[in-house]
């Protein structure tokens, strides 16, 4: 990790951007904190209180620092660190470190995926800045939670991995109400200023899939490739066509089944639709035999559930008497709300009529007493199925529609760059579980945002660290690598993996009455980890290994 830091001059780009402070300069400088906190994070995620203690317990060298300097480190220092970050110019930072990368590294720039997750927050956060002032962090508020936390404040925070090895070029944490459409003309043109053109591929969800998003991408040459949304007329107007015409379906991708080893492959088909979107787009249609056969069981689900749903509201005793149809239908339209089948089935009320007989008169009954006819209209829901929606339900089974502007991209290619999408998911989830980003339980919003613009240095990091080992392993020949604690192979180490089974190894020292270092030793480092350490290009004496 060190050395990828080092290839990236992180420590040197936090001091040339970080703005001068007057009086005394600390004995430990900005700059080395904020690269110890990435070091921190990757390896073992702690509260700022748990830092220094930590980095004592670690080689002052590797971590860049003196032994003194690790003796001075306290909470107090860290966190006037992160509040000097927020000081600087992040943008010109940001744009500094990812050149540097493209540079050092030699990524990619043809192809971008973008993707965006909240980061959730506990307590009130009520000092913030005003939302008028310039240069202000993001505002913690109530928003759409990803997490469905409605109840817990958040952040969203947006990242944009290349496609070569998924490594983050641009991230940004945006206002906890900011919408996901939001954020992609701002993300564009920062891709663009890397790059240096608008000639690249920029992918990302439905939520991308507006005009005017679309518009300006496509006005300054650039190219996109998105899922097309299938509330859109489109959408509609294809799956009328496919009930009225043969479609010439061409398989574009087989692959093994995912979940059983004897289960059948998974079959993509795709087809160009011979219309285009109203503003002129390409729209590519593909059927899954994976997505189709999931599609049916969910229909077959909730039209099961909406029936028992049904069912248990008018059991016997469970509930009063609906007071006339008007009452009844909106019940039984309630239901069929809820389960998602408002088209594929109708709500139809039955009424009958039940004759009761009331005694005439207050009074105990006895063999005079009179008794009249009263008629008691009551109302039962059932549904029927509208077949002709279940078979147009059905011939959608499957299908998932993507839309570009890219005439170079053929059918099949069209799928294959759109699939590299979920390895920006994974990107999330490990900000989230591997690096502890949520909950964030510091209380200053300004600090909030550096310790996330050091996530994204973190994420970068691990990116590169993965990219490299699988590279090099594709490279030499090396089908897995025993990595995990009980040796189990992994043929796709994950940096966590990696940095977890060099974490555990130990330097001791012989010390004389004077402090003098007569001996080093180091525990065993174990075959694979030192696989790994050979497939980074790390020197092997950092860990006694001659």
């Amino acid at each position: 990790m060190r050395q990828f830091l080092t290839r990236l001059n992180l420590t040197e780009l936090f001091t040339r951007h970080l703005p001068a402070r007057p009086g005394r300069a600390p004995e430990v400088s900005s700059a080395l904190v904020l690269t110890l906190l990435v070091h921190n994070i990757l390896i073992d995620h702690q509260p700022l209180y748990a830092v220094a203690p930590w980095a004592a317990r670690r080689v002052p060298e590797h971590l860049g620092l003196t032994a003194d300097q690790v003796a001075a480190l306290n909470d107090d220092r860290i966190g006037r660190a992160l509040d000097h970050l927020h000081d600087a110019d992040r943008a010109s930072l940001l744009t500094a470190l990812v050149r540097r990368t493209v540079e050092a590294v030699g990524i990619a720039r043809t192809e971008f995926h973008q993707d965006t997750t909240t980061v959730t927050f506990s307590g009130g956060y009520a000092n913030q800045p005003d939302p008028a002032q310039p240069d202000r962090p993001p505002r913690i508020t109530f928003g759409y939670n990803k997490d469905h936390r409605p109840d817990l404040k958040q952040l969203l925070y947006s990242v944009t991995p290349s496609s070569d090895g998924a490594v983050p070029i641009h991230a940004k944490t945006y206002d906890g109400t900011t919408t996901d459409d939001a954020v992609h003309i701002d993300t564009w043109s920062f891709l663009r200023q890397i790059v240096g053109t608008g000639d690249f591929l920029y992918v990302a969800d439905s939520k991308r899939c507006t005009r005017d998003n679309m518009s300006s991408i496509a006005a300054q040459k650039g190219r996109f490739l998105t899922v097309m949304p299938r509330t859109r007329n489109e959408a509609d107007w294809f799956g009328t066509y496919l009930g009225q015409h043969p479609v010439e379906w061409a398989e574009v991708r087989r692959e093994p089944n995912p979940r059983r080893r004897d289960g059948p492959d998974v079959v993509y088909h795709g087809v160009e639709s011979p219309q285009r979107s109203g503003e002129g787009y390409r729209i590519v249609w593909y059927r899954s035999s994976q997505k189709e056969q999931h599609d049916r069981d969910s229909r077959v689900s909730r039209l099961g559930r909406a029936r028992a749903a049904l069912v248990g509201l008018q059991a016997p005793g469970r509930r009063r008497e609906f007071g006339g149809v008007a009452e009844a239908r909106t019940a039984g339209e309630r239901i069929l709300a809820e389960y998602q089948v408002q088209g594929l089935l109708r709500v139809e009320v039955d009424t009958t009529i039940e004759d009761r007989y009331e005694q005439v008169g207050p009074g105990r009954p006895g063999p005079n007493t009179e008794h009249r006819r009263v008629q008691i209209p009551r109302f039962r829901v059932r549904f029927v199925e509208d077949g002709e929606a279940l078979v147009r339900e059905a011939r959608r089974d499957g299908l998932f529609p993507l839309m570009t502007n890219d005439e170079s991209l053929s059918v099949a290619g069209a799928r294959a760059q759109y699939k590299y999408q979920p390895f920006v998911e994974k990107r999330h989830e490990q900000l989230k579980s591997v690096f502890g980003v949520a909950p964030v339980w510091l209380k200053k919003v300004e600090r909030v945002d550096s310790l996330l613009w050091l996530h994204f240095v973190v994420e970068l990091v691990a990116a590169l660290v993965e990219r490299e080992v699988r590279r090099q392993m594709v490279s030499r020949g090396v089908k897995h690598l025993g990595l995990y604690p009980n040796g189990s192979p992994t043929e796709a180490p994950t940096a966590a993996v990696v940095f977890h089974a060099l974490e555990a190894h130990r330097r001791h020292r012989l010390l004389d009455g004077h402090g003098h270092e007569l001996r080093r030793f180091h525990d065993p480092l174990p075959t694979p980890a030192q696989e790994a350490l050979e497939l980074l290009g790390v020197s092997r004496t950092h860990y006694g290994l001659n």
